[in-house]
Order: C-alpha cells, then structure tokens, then sequence
C-alpha cells in the first residue's frame, strides 16, 4: 500500500487581519460620523472615546478568532517568531488606537494633525497608553531581533532622524521670517516616522 503523507497546512490568509483593521477603522468612523451629524442637528452626542473603544473591542474578537481559527498553524512557530510578532503587533495597535482616539474628536483628515483641545482624561489616557505600550513593544522587538533586521532598524532610525533633522530648523527660521506657518510637532513626526519605515523596509526586503 501507498503511504499517504499528511498535507501540509497552509499558511493563514492575511488578508483577514487586514480586512479586520479596516473594517474597525471604518466603524470606528461610523461612530465620528454619527457624533457630527448629531452635533450639526443639536442633538446628544456620544463621548469621543466611546467609537473607538467599541470599534476595537469588536476588532479585538475578530482577531483573536483569527488567530484561534489558525492556532495550530500558530504554534509551529518559534518562541523567538512569537515574540517578535507580538511586539510589531502591539507597536501597530498602539499607532491605530491613538489615531483612532485623536480622529474621532474633531471632523475630517485632518483631525489627526488637529491643535484643538482635548479632555484631560483623552489626553492622560493616549499618553500613559503611548509611553507604557511603546516601551514594551520596544523591549520585546529588542530581545528577538538578529544583526540584520538591527542593521535596518539603525539605518531606519537615523534616516527618520534626518528627516527631523533638516526641515524641523528650516521651517522655524522661515516662521520667524513670516515666510512660514508656525512649526507643527505632529507632521514632522509623521515625515520622520515615513523615512524611517522607508529606509527599514528598503534594507530589510533589499
């Protein structure tokens, strides 16, 4: 008799994960939506924290049934591959729940970018959750990373630092001049953290 070997199985679809973060994205804009509708027409408005909590509860479940859904598939990995994916996991999340949070507070794109005020609460709350969750994403990318994905890392890093570099003294002399509008922290970070995802994924994949 012929032996049969098992099949091996296949790897996990991505596009699930990436259809789930985009589905909370959009309803956690639902619920923006809905806030501003009700504002314009003087009725009650839900609390801005409120959409994105529920969106990411909602896309937090989905996940994790993902994630069982495929856990075998999972398991075969390393200690080391586990950790490392946790960490990036965790560094995404955290960028997708503050731009979620800030977006939802204010009306349009360009909310993210936005000066306007913010509650004491929202604003402790994306603070405490940017610095703790960073620091430990940071800690477990550190501990599984090897010398080349380092090697990125480092010239990523130093690329988003030019990147702040150059245009941060540039745009603060031509303010001072009026030649310019006043300095903004967030689209610098925004240009620095572009350069550095760049120059990463470049001498990663190359």
């Amino acid at each position: 008799m012929m032996d049969i070997e098992p099949q091996k199985r296949r790897a996990p679809s991505m596009v699930w994960p990436i259809a789930i973060g985009l589905g909370t994205a959009m309803l956690a804009g639902g619920f923006a939506g809905y806030n501003q509708s009700a504002a314009e027409n003087g009725d009650a408005v839900l609390a801005p924290w409120i959409g994105p909590v529920v969106a990411i509860l909602i896309g937090g479940l989905a996940l994790a049934y993902y994630v069982r859904r495929y856990a075998d598939w999972f398991r075969n990995w390393s200690p080391r591959k586990r950790l490392y994916w946790v960490s990036l996991t965790l560094s995404c999340a955290l960028g997708f729940v503050a731009a979620m949070v800030m977006q939802s507070g204010t009306s349009g794109p360009e909310g993210l970018f936005s000066n306007a005020a913010m509650t004491p609460t929202v604003a402790i709350g994306l603070s405490v959750m940017w610095v703790v969750g960073l620091t430990i994403a940071l800690v477990l990318y550190h501990r599984t990373v090897d010398d080349h994905e380092r090697r990125a890392y480092h010239l990523g890093g130093l690329a988003g630092f030019y990147a702040f570099v150059f245009p941060c003294p540039v745009w603060w002399v031509l303010w001072r001049a009026d030649l310019a509008p006043p300095v903004e922290a967030m689209p610098l970070f925004a240009l620095s953290l572009a350069a550095n995802a760049l120059f990463y994924f470049w001498f990663k994949f190359r």
